[in-house]
């Protein structure tokens, strides 16, 4: 009888222990299924890649001034890298890992900033779009910067 009570302890630690782990387990998940829900997650989820484009460029364009930015050329191309006359949808490109339910297509600007503070302004405010940087180089006072715009 001796040897089944420390055996007895430890079985009901173990239990304790395997219950604390469960609640810790499900607190969890439900934490992780309140932030996958949350309206907040993403702003641009679901979002059409039309009006992620229309968003993206209208942005690029409008921040420019604030930041004393000039651009010279701004393009969307193919995943390739060739401009072309074409519907979106067939410049777009579907994003691996996505299910078919992102498409994605390559914007190219090629501009000049007045001063550096500028350009990291400038930069630092594409991070509210749709967009990846994909692409950057400056020299002197010209840039060149590639993203990649996201949408459905």
């Amino acid at each position: 009888m001796r040897g089944q009570k420390p055996r007895l302890a430890a079985a009901e630690a173990d239990a304790a222990r395997a219950q604390a782990e469960r609640q810790a387990l499900d607190a969890l998940s439900s934490r992780v299924r309140a932030i996958a829900s949350s309206p907040e997650r993403d702003p641009h989820a679901g979002k059409p890649l039309d009006r992620a484009l229309a968003e993206t460029v209208s942005a690029v364009m409008e921040r420019r001034v604030n930041d004393a930015i000039s651009i010279e050329s701004l393009s969307v191309t193919t995943g390739t890298g060739a401009t072309r006359v074409s519907p979106l949808a067939e410049m777009a490109r579907p994003v691996p890992h996505s299910a078919g339910q992102l498409r994605a297509v390559t914007m190219r600007i090629k501009g000049a900033y007045l001063h550096y503070q500028g350009l990291r302004d400038y930069l630092t405010s594409l991070r509210a779009l749709p967009v990846a940087v994909t692409g950057f180089a400056a020299s002197e006072r010209s840039f060149e910067l590639t993203l990649t715009v996201f949408g459905g």
